[in-house]
């Protein structure tokens, strides 16, 4: 791996020559050769060494945290929260709530997942160049897949589950959204229900809607609605049958981002 000395004493806060990063290292059990930059042999067993800043905390400990000196922090700002983050809070609040249980899912998962399984067109996301796996090998570009594969997996528990997310997603140019979404499933989950949630929910934020009829894949045909920042509605049997669920599930998605600039513009 090689090594700039310059990120290594910028990082520290030191002025250390290679002569003297190269003895630290060599305490430390690397091999060095000097050079424009230092090239830097890692041994076979440090398999916790990913990046130069891996090798740079390697220089401190050499080097001794106890002779680094203490300094006044030289800028002062107050702090306050993003108001996206403040008003993600109210959001996750006002569904807990409503008897809504929140989850975390990864922000990586399959086309599969995101098109075919939810019985919609297949669509451009960001693409990971090596993935590990092909379940995690795209950026999701809306959440509620990845509440189904939730769904999908406690099926075998006990009935009814209310779940929802407030994540980010990704848009083809890569710029990160914040979604919410929810999905309600027991034996008599229905369209009535989840539209009495959106409603809550917008009206609690103090957000009209105009509600429209809409078409989507996931949805029952008739049973789908759009409020222009999002769509709720019943699932599909399609989709239901394509993550092997076995009772009705009702289910919402709303742009946190879009709601947020729309109340505090």
């Amino acid at each position: 791996m090689e090594l700039d000395v310059g990120y290594a004493n910028k990082l520290l806060g030191l002025s250390l020559t290679s002569s003297e990063v190269r003895f630290l290292l060599e305490k430390m059990r690397y091999g060095v050769s000097e050079g424009k930059k230092l090239v830097v042999a890692i041994p076979s067993y440090r398999t916790d060494v990913l990046h130069p800043i891996d090798v740079v905390e390697d220089i401190a400990i050499a080097y001794g945290y106890d002779k680094f000196l203490p300094e006044d922090f030289k800028g002062y700002r107050v702090g306050e929260r993003d108001r996206l983050e403040v008003f993600s809070s109210k959001l996750r609040d006002l569904l807990v709530g409503a008897g809504f249980q929140e989850v975390m899912t990864l922000v990586l998962t399959s086309k599969a997942n995101l098109f075919s399984m939810m019985n919609v067109p297949e669509e451009e996301v960001v693409e990971t160049s090596n993935p590990v796996t092909m379940e995690h090998s795209v950026g999701r570009n809306w959440l509620l897949p990845s509440l189904f594969t939730v769904l999908e997996k406690n099926k075998t528990q006990e009935y009814p589950q209310r779940i929802f997310e407030i994540g980010d997603c990704l848009t083809p140019a890569g710029e990160t959204v914040r979604i919410l979404s929810g999905v309600i499933a027991h034996s008599t989950a229905n369209f009535s229900e989840v539209k009495a949630v959106v409603d809550g929910l917008v009206e609690s934020v103090g957000l009209k809607y105009t509600p429209k009829s809409a078409a989507h894949g996931s949805f029952i045909s008739g049973r789908c609605i759009n409020t222009g920042f999002g769509f709720y509605g019943e699932i599909s049997p399609i989709v239901l049958e394509n993550f092997k669920l076995e009772v009705p599930v009702a289910a919402f998605e709303l742009d946190a981002d879009l709601i947020a600039k729309t109340l505090y513009k």
